[in-house]
């Protein structure tokens, strides 16, 4: 008995060892556990942390403790003004104030607390950088980013470019569909390329709460989820701002912290100095209701190229400008 009982642990020890390796070419190697491609053009899960947090809760869902609320939104009667020479197809956002995140139960915890936050004067694109923008940045600089990966993950299925040769240009119809399966280091690269730079995500939310048509909770209803729409077409904001909710998400300049709103930022928060992934706002055409709100901040891999994440550049203010 003790003798069987001995052969039933070294068999079952044998089974163990040899079901986590996998025979290749007639030899013994080790299984490697899948891992997660950021090539893959993935979508984005809902909630980075917290996929099961439930919705925020609207003005009229519920009464509000004295004092409590919707947090206010910048004024609207800023001197919105259009851009000229350098600053064409962009608004003028202007500095000051304003309560960036969400209230205590309100939103999710990384939107938390609601804060006074500064941020200077600055131009934002008025819509989303487009496959045709984006080509032109291609076939003058070249596939390759500064960090040695592609700009570009062409393969992708929803990907609207397409390379011929070593020549970039938009798929047939997609020419003003925003540039997505494209890295944060390929968006920084453009942003620069065009002379501006990525947003901060304080100044992303700032303009999205100055030019969304109903914020702060602005959700909007995309009559399909199959993709994004050209960006000329997508949700009107103020002043012909165009989609900087729910068509795609976009790249922040940031690295993403989940508490850093309690860190106190201070004036003209650039984000954490390190991190793994990027800030991304706006939700998409895939999001839930949770991701189209715009205290909503998620995070992405920088390297990663995904089927819902394009950008729109800033422009800082020359003084001889203002």
């Amino acid at each position: 008995m003790r003798f069987r009982t001995i052969s039933l642990v070294v068999i079952s020890a044998m089974f163990l060892l040899f079901s986590s390796y996998e025979i290749q070419s007639g030899e013994l190697t080790a299984a490697q556990p899948p891992q997660f491609d950021p090539l893959d053009c993935p979508l984005l899960p809902s909630c980075p942390g917290d996929s099961l947090v439930p919705l925020p809760p609207f003005p009229g869902s519920q009464p509000q403790p004295e004092g409590k609320g919707i947090p206010p939104s910048p004024s609207r009667n800023a001197n919105f003004r259009e851009g000229m020479g350098k600053y064409w197809g962009m608004l003028f956002i202007p500095g000051g104030q304003f309560d960036m995140g969400s209230l205590e139960q309100e939103g999710r915890p990384d939107e938390r607390p609601l804060q006074k936050v500064l941020v200077k004067d600055f131009y934002v694109s008025k819509h989303q950088v487009t496959a045709r923008e984006f080509c032109e940045f291609l076939n003058q600089v070249g596939e390759i980013a500064k960090d040695g990966s592609p700009r570009v993950k062409v393969t992708c299925p929803d990907c609207p470019v397409v390379k011929k040769g070593k020549h970039f240009e938009p798929k047939e119809g997609y020419a003003d569909h925003p540039m997505v399966c494209v890295s944060w280091h390929a968006a920084t690269e453009y942003a620069q390329w065009a002379g501006g730079r990525l947003p901060t995500s304080a100044e992303w939310e700032k303009a999205a709460l100055m030019t969304c048509a109903s914020p702060p909770q602005d959700s909007l209803v995309m009559l399909s989820r199959e993709g994004a729409t050209p960006v000329y077409r997508s949700q009107l904001g103020i002043q012909g701002m165009k989609g900087m909710m729910g068509n795609v998400w976009e790249w922040c300049s940031d690295w993403y912290a989940r508490d850093f709103y309690a860190q106190s930022p201070g004036p003209n928060p650039t984000g954490p100095s390190l991190g793994r992934d990027k800030v991304i706002r706006g939700g998409s055409w895939a999001s839930p209701e949770c991701s189209k709100r715009i205290q909503n901040r998620h995070k992405a891999v920088p390297r990663g190229f995904y089927r819902t994440v394009g950008f729109r550049i800033v422009k800082d203010v020359d003084s001889s400008a203002k």
